[in-house]
């Protein structure tokens, strides 16, 4: 699996942000993978959120999938803002939309890292390739979509030429659903290195409020059991005040729960953090999230009210992966 051998990375005080955008096709996430989702109008909705982030001098990083990448309109955007040095474009693989389409659509094979490692090599590669044709640059920031790595995922992405990888959710078991098991894995920045390069993990943020946070990457994979947050035991420590499992997103948790979540990790000496979304988030109906206007509207305060937080209240700064990487080294 990805990222088992590691090195812990040294962070000063000063709290860091990066904001990593799983930019996709909108689908309906309760019906089976369909090669045929292949719609992006969500892309045109994306300006909603960059004018917040902007207001914030945020650089995001847009990473991108084949249906994204083969479609003009989604482009010209995409395109323009990073010409302008408004954003930056990663890879973002969602193997049953991406050629060649050798393998059978199923839960199991909608993560990369369980197909054949040639397979998974070539539709990796295929993406990469044509997000530097189509960008003009090539990436060097991933993604796995469904946070799907696998045994062959590392080596492929290192030989691919992939600088930074942000697909680790920390403290997460996601085997239920055939999925990759995170669990153990640092909440922090860290190297882990391939056949001699390093390659930088950016932790997808999964933090911790309550009396036990300090402890929360131990004792919450063991409370939650194979399905999180649907555990019993969970549910208590939550009620009780005792331990709760925050995710740093604006889909479907409010910025008073992320602000909340961010003072206790930072109490407990917990720095970095990465601010994720899904673009199909930001067109009504795109995304299970957001099914109304007033919705949206909300997932964009909320996003506002939070980066307004960060910046302004408890003194944290942003980094793209990329700027991350270089203080790193």
């Amino acid at each position: 699996m990805l990222s088992r051998k590691n090195r812990a990375c040294r962070l000063n005080s000063q709290p860091v942000l990066t904001v990593v955008i799983d930019t996709e096709e909108e689908f309906d996430w309760a019906t089976p993978f369909d090669r045929g989702n292949r719609s992006v109008k969500n892309i045109t909705h994306q300006h909603l959120a960059q004018e917040i982030l902007a207001k914030y001098n945020i650089i995001p990083t847009y990473c991108i999938d084949y249906p994204v990448v083969e479609n003009d309109e989604a482009v010209a955007i995409l395109k323009g803002w990073r010409q302008k040095g408004q954003c930056l474009i990663g890879a973002h693989l969602h193997p049953w939309v991406t050629p060649p389409d050798e393998e059978e659509v199923n839960r199991v094979n909608s993560y990369a890292g369980n197909l054949p490692g040639a397979l998974e090599k070539q539709k990796l590669t295929t993406l990469t390739d044509f997000i530097e044709a189509r960008i003009g640059q090539r990436p060097v920031i991933f993604k796995a979509g469904r946070y799907g790595t696998g045994p062959n995922s590392a080596r492929i992405l290192q030989q691919l030429g992939y600088k930074v990888d942000c697909s680790v959710v920390a403290d997460t078991n996601l085997s239920y659903d055939f999925g990759p098991d995170f669990t153990g894995l640092p909440s922090q920045p860290y190297w882990f290195d391939v056949g001699g390069e390093r390659l930088l993990e950016l932790p997808n943020s999964r933090g911790y409020d309550g009396v036990l946070a300090r402890w929360g990457s131990t004792l919450y994979p063991a409370v939650a059991g194979a399905t999180g947050i649907r555990s019993l035991m969970a549910g208590i420590l939550v009620k009780t005040g005792l331990l709760e499992r925050i995710p740093l997103t604006p889909e479907g948790i409010r910025a008073e729960d992320h602000i909340r979540m961010v003072r206790r990790m930072t109490a407990c000496g917990k720095t970095y953090f990465n601010y994720a979304y899904h673009s199909s988030s930001l067109m009504v109906g795109g995304a299970p999230y957001v099914d109304t206007d007033r919705a949206l509207k909300l997932l964009l305060k909320d996003m506002d009210i939070f980066f307004d937080f960060f910046f302004n209240d408890l003194g944290g700064v942003h980094k793209t992966p990329l700027e991350m990487h270089e203080l790193l080294s």
